[in-house]
């Protein structure tokens, strides 16, 4: 590793058409940090034949000066460019070897390198330690890809290493946003604007996954999300394509929906579900029993926010009472309001789990229980005709 970065005088040369001399040292790593990305990053190129890369004429590259020169490289030579980008600055940066969590846990009572399989560089900056990948696409500053989190890694030094834990971000920094504006027909029909917003790990994964797909897969992709969510049958029409080439902006699309008989009549009532998005909840661990752990990519919150124009003349009744259970590793919250015939509805689901012993399983079967039972209250309604009577 150290062979592959040694190239001072260049890096020095280098840094100095990135950063500026009076520049923090927060400021200068995000400078490097987003020039590195901009660099092409043939890991996250279509895969192509041997003769194809010959006629491309890419060539190797056997240290950092060569990759600045090139101005392309794979991911694991990117990371060490930042490293030696970052070392040149003065701060005091270290290579660490990580091991990813996608398909096996590490254990280094195992003593096999090969499961060390990703590279981070961890960064002493303003009194704290911090870890970086910019040779993962996609990857915002500050965060790592939901692999390379939570993980046991070596940090490389000349006299031997030093074993390290990765942080795992919390919630907040991977979050689901549904922002709805709809409108309720008499025959209870809901039509109108939904905008989907992925920030963190949730845009991260969506971003490398469509990465290489055209327009059209990733409109149908994006639909397909959405309808993984709401009740079958319901249309969905993407209207607005995200940012699907940065690493630092919410992944956000645009889209119609229009779900059919979502308000039912009961009597002279009509009865509307208070949530919309919770079709992948409803089945969740449903088995009473359990054999293993119960194993979560990484921390999530998922918030809607719905607003609902009644047809003219519709009467609320009653709404569900506010509720908010924390059991502090997850969070689900509701609040439904009535306001000049609109029925705002608020439900946030927020899990800071990662890895939940099954002896633990009864309790998290029981909140997720309980959120199905929640998802399940609803508005009561007198429509037009029946409140005029009235």
């Amino acid at each position: 590793m150290e062979g592959f970065i040694d190239k001072r005088k260049a890096m020095e040369e280098a840094v100095a058409s990135i950063v500026s001399p009076g520049d923090a040292a927060d400021v200068k790593l995000r400078k490097i940090y987003d020039r590195v990305q901009q660099i092409q990053n043939l890991t996250y190129l279509p895969r192509k034949t041997v003769e194809e890369r010959k006629h491309e004429e890419i060539k190797e590259n056997n240290n950092v000066e060569e990759l600045w020169k090139h101005q392309y490289g794979n991911g694991w030579d990117l990371t060490w460019l930042f490293l030696a980008l970052v070392r040149a600055t003065g701060l005091e940066a270290y290579p660490c070897l990580v091991s990813g969590r996608s398909e096996y846990f590490f254990h280094k009572e195992r003593v096999d390198g090969r499961e060390l399989d990703a590279n981070v560089v961890l960064v002493k900056v303003n009194g704290k330690e911090e870890f970086f990948d910019p040779g993962a696409a996609f990857t915002p500053l500050g965060m790592l890809p939901w692999t390379e989190t939570g993980v046991a890694g070596l940090k490389l030094d000349k006299d031997g290493g030093s074993w390290i834990q990765t942080p795992l971000p919390a919630s907040e920094q991977s979050k689901i946003e549904r922002r709805a504006e709809l409108k309720l027909g008499a025959e209870g029909e809901l039509e109108g604007k939904l905008t989907v917003s992925f920030t963190g790990l949730e845009a991260l994964w969506r971003r490398i996954d469509e990465r290489n797909q055209d327009e059209t897969a990733r409109k149908k992709f994006l639909e397909d999300q959405v309808k993984e969510d709401i009740p079958a049958g319901s249309e969905v029409d993407l209207t607005k394509q995200p940012e699907w080439n940065s690493s630092e902006t919410p992944l956000t699309a645009e889209f119609n929906l229009k779900v059919p008989g979502w308000a039912s009549a009961a009597g002279r009532r009509a009865m509307l579900p208070t949530s919309l998005f919770c079709a992948r909840e409803k089945h969740i661990f449903e088995h009473a029993d359990r054999v293993w752990p119960i194993y979560f990519h990484f921390p999530y919150k998922a918030t809607d926010d719905v607003n609902i124009q009644l047809p003219a003349g519709w009467l609320v009744e009653s709404v569900p009472k506010d509720e908010d259970r924390d059991l502090k590793g997850a969070e689900y919250s509701l609040k439904v309001e009535k306001n000049n015939g609109i029925v705002h509805i608020r439900r946030v689901l927020r899990c800071d789990l990662y890895m939940v012993p099954k002896e633990s399983y009864p309790v998290l079967r029981g909140f997720f229980q309980f959120v199905k039972s929640e998802d399940e209250q609803q508005v009561v309604m007198q429509p037009g005709g029946t409140a005029a009577s009235n």
